[in-house]
C-alpha cells in the first residue's frame, strides 16, 4: 500500500517547468546614417500691403495664435549719415530717442512700458535705422501713441546722454581688450579703413557730440519717405492701417538725400596674416573675410551650399577636419552673408595656441585639395542643401522673419522670388553647381586674416607656412617695422 502511495503522490506533484533556450544573441549593431526624408513643398505666410501718408508701404504678417502685435518702422538712413568727426552721431541719436519724450522722461517711459506690457527700442546700423514696438493686441493704441511721441518729439535729456556715452566709451575699451572683438575690431579696418563699416564711434568723435548735434541729426534724417513699416502678429492690415494714418499719415519731414552704395573692398594680392599679439593668451582668434560677388548672382545658392558643405555646419569638412580628427579646435566654421557693399565670406575659430600654425596648414590644404583631387562630392552637397531646406520652414514660426525678409529685400535690392523662390533655387543645386560657384570664388592665395594671439610663441610658426605676417595693434594700425 505504501509503495501505491508514494507512486500515487510522485505522480501528483508539479512538474518541472522547462529550461528556456537561451535568446537568440542580438544583432551586431552598425551605425549608419539616416537616409534623408524627401523634402517637402513649404508655401511662406502671406504678407498684405497697404500705405500710409503719401508713399509710405506697410506689410502686414497676420498670426493670430497669440494676442501679440510687433511693429517696426524701418528708415533707409545709415549710421554712416554722420560728420566724419563725429562717428556715432546717427547711433546716438537713434539710441536717445527713448530716453525722453514729449512730457515724458526716460524713468516715465520706461513705466508706461511696463503698464502696458511692452517693449520700444530704437537703434542705427550701417545698412538702415529702425524703431520698434512688441505689446499686447489690446495695448496696441496706447503703445502707438508712445512710440509717435519718441519719434517725434525726442527731447534727448543731457543726463541721459551723459550716461549713455559713458556705457559707451567702456565698450569700446572692451572692444580692445576681448580677443573675439578685437578680431572683428581689426578685421574692420583693414576692410574698410574710415569708411562704411570701418565709420565707427571713437572716443574722440563722442566727446564732439552735442545735443545740439543729435537734435539737428533727427531733423533732416528721420522721414517716413522711403520707409517700411513691418507689422506682425494678431491684427490685419485693415485694422492697423487707420492707426497708422492716424498717428503719423501727417509726420511731414523732408526726406534725407540718400547715399550712394559703398563699394567692395578689393581683394589683397597675396595672402596676409596681420597679427595682434595678446602676451600668454592660451588660445588665438582666427578670423579670414574676403568680399565676392553679389546675393543677386546666378550661383549665390550654389556658393552658400558650396560653403555649408566646407565650413558651414559641423558636419563639414573644415571643422571635422580641425576640430574632430586634429583636435586643434572646439569648433570651426566658415559663413557667407551680405550687406550693401555685396556677398561676404568669412572663417573664424579659436585654436589652441600652440596649434595654431598647424591648423592654418590644414586650413589651407582643405581650400586647396577642394580646387585638386577631393571636389564636393553629391553626397556632401545633399547633406548641406538638407541642413538649409529643412531648418528653413521652421524660421517663418513667427512672423518676424518674414517681415525681416521684406526689409532685407528692399535693403539690399533682392528680387521679388527672394523668398517664394528659395526652395526652388537651392534645392536644384547640383554638386557641380557647387563647385563650380566655390572654385570661381574662394581663392586662398588672397585672403585677409586676423589672428590674436601670443605672438612669441606663434608668429614663428606661422612665418614658417611662408604666409605675409604683418604685426598691428588693436585698432588695425600696422606697427612699424614688424
Amino acid at each position: 500500500m505504501r509503495p501505491i502511495f508514494l507512486l500515487l503522490l510522485a505522480a501528483c506533484a508539479p512538474k518541472p517547468a522547462p529550461v528556456a533556450p537561451p535568446p537568440p544573441p542580438e544583432p551586431e549593431y552598425v551605425p549608419a546614417t539616416p537616409t534623408p526624408l524627401q523634402t517637402r513643398l513649404f508655401v511662406p505666410p502671406t504678407v498684405s500691403w497697404g500705405q500710409i501718408g503719401s508713399d509710405t508701404r506697410v506689410a502686414v504678417v497676420e498670426n493670430h495664435e497669440v494676442p501679440l502685435v510687433s511693429l517696426s518702422i524701418e528708415f533707409p538712413v545709415r549710421a554712416t549719415a554722420s560728420p566724419k568727426d563725429k562717428a556715432g552721431l546717427a547711433e546716438a541719436t537713434m539710441d536717445m530717442l527713448n530716453e525722453g519724450a514729449g512730457s515724458r522722461d526716460s524713468a516715465q517711459i520706461s513705466a508706461e512700458l511696463r503698464r502696458l506690457g511692452a517693449s520700444l527700442g530704437s537703434s542705427a546700423g550701417f545698412d538702415g535705422a529702425s524703431v520698434s514696438i512688441s505689446c499686447l493686441r489690446d495695448t496696441l493704441e496706447p503703445t502707438l501713441d508712445l512710440l509717435t511721441d519718441v519719434l517725434t518729439k525726442p527731447t534727448f535729456p543731457t543726463k541721459e546722454w551723459d550716461l549713455r556715452r559713458s556705457l559707451w566709451l567702456d565698450d569700446i575699451k572692451d572692444s580692445r581688450n576681448t580677443p573675439n572683438r578685437i578680431a572683428e575690431r581689426v578685421m574692420t579696418h583693414l576692410l574698410w579703413g574710415p569708411s562704411y563699416r570701418g565709420m565707427e564711434a571713437t572716443e574722440a568723435s563722442l566727446a564732439k557730440i552735442t545735443i545740439k548735434d543729435m537734435k539737428a541729426w533727427h531733423k533732416a534724417n528721420l522721414s517716413l519717405t522711403g520707409a517700411l513699416v513691418l507689422v506682425g502678429g494678431d491684427i490685419t492690415l485693415a485694422e492697423v492701417a487707420p492707426f497708422l494714418e492716424s498717428r503719423l499719415g501727417k509726420w511731414t519731414v523732408k526726406a534725407a538725400k540718400a547715399e550712394p552704395r559703398p563699394t567692395a573692398p578689393v581683394a589683397p594680392a597675396k595672402t596676409t596674416v596681420y597679427l595682434v599679439d595678446k602676451p600668454g593668451s592660451p588660445q588665438s582668434v582666427v578670423r579670414a573675410s574676403a568680399y565676392m560677388g553679389l546675393p543677386t548672382d546666378p550661383d549665390y545658392a550654389a556658393f552658400t551650399i558650396g560653403n555649408m558643405a566646407m565650413g558651414g555646419q559641423f558636419a563639414s569638412r573644415i571643422n571635422m577636419n580641425l576640430r574632430e580628427s586634429k583636435g586643434y579646435t572646439y569648433g570651426a566654421r566658415t559663413s557667407v552673408s551680405y550687406d550693401l557693399a555685396g556677398a561676404s565670406w568669412g572663417f573664424s575659430s579659436g585654436i589652441h595656441s600652440e596649434k595654431t600654425a598647424l591648423a592654418l596648414t590644414e586650413l589651407f590644404k582643405e581650400l586647396r585639395e577642394v580646387e585638386a583631387d577631393r571636389p564636393l562630392t553629391d553626397k556632401e552637397v545633399a547633406d548641406a542643401r538638407g541642413a538649409l531646406l529643412g531648418g528653413w520652414p521652421l524660421r517663418f514660426e513667427s512672423p518676424d522673419y518674414l517681415l525681416g525678409q521684406v526689409d532685407v529685400m528692399r535693403t539690399y535690392g533682392l528680387p521679388d522670388d527672394w523668398v517664394s523662390g528659395y526652395m526652388t533655387r537651392f534645392g536644384a543645386v547640383t554638386a557641380a553647381d557647387a563647385q563650380k560657384a566655390w572654385s570661381a570664388r574662394i581663392d586662398p592665395d588672397r585672403l585677409t586674416f586676423v589672428v590674436v594671439g601670443d605672438a612669441a610663441v606663434i608668429r614663428p610658426e606661422i612665418e614658417k607656412l611662408g604666409l605675409v605676417v604683418v604685426a598691428v595693434d588693436v585698432d588695425g594700425n600696422a606697427i612699424g617695422g614688424k
